[in-house]
């Protein structure tokens, strides 16, 4: 019977050695004010991206050759927002995603100019592409990264938006 006492002695002092790290630990873990970095969340930013550039480029030709690529486009987008809702504090990237699936996005009034117009002009391509493609490399930026700067360049794009 000693030996089983000396032996439970053991084992919880051992693990009562650990409690506090792992409290610690925990308690850092909780109060980070960001989700992680998600790889997911990062090579779907990229995808996206990928898709509404390539459409941008084709923008020469008739939007209804392209309605399919452009509907799937937009629903990717919002799968996007209903992905980021699900992630504990995401608030940053659930308001980015939720902009650009909004009529306020420049990427959203391209498509809605595009369709409107059947076919863009290199001027409406090359006035819209940098934007776009800036709204995207901040949002790839702040997922790979997760920094305060990366974070604060997302919201003061937020913040100028209608």
């Amino acid at each position: 019977m000693a030996q089983k006492i000396n032996l439970y002695n053991l084992v919880t002092m051992k693990t009562s050695k650990r409690i506090p790290f792992i409290l610690t630990l925990t308690l850092i873990l909780a109060s980070c004010a960001t989700a992680l970095y998600d790889q997911y969340s990062f090579t779907e930013t990229l995808e996206v991206k990928a898709e509404a550039m390539s459409l941008i480029n084709v923008s020469n030709t008739p939007y209804t050759a392209h309605t399919m690529e452009v509907e799937e486009l937009k629903s990717h987008v919002l799968q996007m927002v209903a992905y980021e809702k699900a992630r504990e504090r995401n608030e940053i990237s659930v308001k980015m995603w939720q902009y650009l699936a909004s009529d306020a996005a420049s990427l959203q009034k391209f498509i809605a100019l595009w369709k409107e117009q059947s076919t863009m002009s290199p001027a409406f391509k090359d006035e819209y592409l940098p934007q776009i493609e800036h709204v995207f490399d901040l949002m790839a930026d702040y997922e790979s990264k997760k920094s305060k700067d990366a974070e604060s360049s997302l919201l003061k794009l937020l913040t100028t938006q209608p």
